[in-house]
């Protein structure tokens, strides 16, 4: 999974992207991308990326790929860029279900996620992904 493997394909079949940027003076240090896609989005060659008769609306939310360097990280940088994200996700009143994808192994990331009130929702790809997922109406989506 690279950049014209995930992010191309994920930011052409969004009706929405959002992307926002950590920068220490000119360098990169982190990045969110979020989007909102129609449900069937999520199902493809690839993988069906949770039960779509599980969502009630025709879009949903999705906190797609997040990231912050090594060396940056423990000092709040992810937690702003998370509140961003959700706060733009969350201003789409035709979305209330919303989904992070986390690699195996990734078990910081995970913790993170279900510290912001995401549950983890189910496998795929034999486990190499985790789907955890939180609905709009759910109190701690971004605190």
């Amino acid at each position: 999974m690279n950049f014209e493997t995930r992010m191309i394909p994920s930011m052409k079949n969004a009706t929405y992207n959002h992307i926002v940027v950590a920068k220490d003076d000119d360098q990169i240090v982190g990045y969110a991308y979020s989007n909102i896609s129609p449900k069937e989005a999520y199902s493809n060659e690839f993988a069906t990326f949770f039960n779509l008769s599980s969502v009630s609306r025709k879009n949903v939310g999705c906190l797609s790929q997040f990231y912050i360097k090594e060396g940056y990280r423990q000092y709040g940088i992810g937690s702003i860029l998370f509140n961003m994200s959700m706060k733009w996700l969350k201003q789409f009143d035709d979305v209330e279900d919303f989904f992070i994808f986390v690699s195996n192994g990734n078990q910081n990331a995970l913790e993170f996620y279900k510290r912001k009130g995401f549950s983890i929702s189910h496998d795929i790809l034999d486990g190499f992904i985790t789907v955890l997922r939180n609905n709009k109406e759910s109190e701690n989506i971004y605190s």
